[in-house]
């Protein structure tokens, strides 16, 4: 994680919304996968005081050498959140 905290606003279809802020971040490798897992809480909004963790796969799109002096250019997959009571 390139910054010690991160925000992340979360907007629900009935309007209400939730603002994170993640305090840790972790990465790693499996099966060619690079995962990043934010952990954080809910300051604001519904389940304010709740833990949260999102927890993201990028899928390269080059082989991984090829990216080795540019970085992870672009990804594709999906994002999950996880507010946990």
């Amino acid at each position: 994680m390139t910054s010690s905290r991160l925000t992340e606003t979360v907007r629900y279809a009935d309007g209400e919304r939730s603002l994170v802020h993640y305090h840790s971040g972790t990465t790693l490798r499996v099966a060619g996968i690079l995962v990043v897992r934010l952990s954080g809480r809910v300051t604001e909004g519904r389940g304010e005081g709740q833990s949260a963790q999102r927890t993201v796969p990028a899928l390269p799109s080059r082989l991984p050498t090829q990216c080795l002096s540019s970085g992870l250019q672009g990804s594709s997959g999906w994002a999950q959140l996880l507010i946990q009571p």
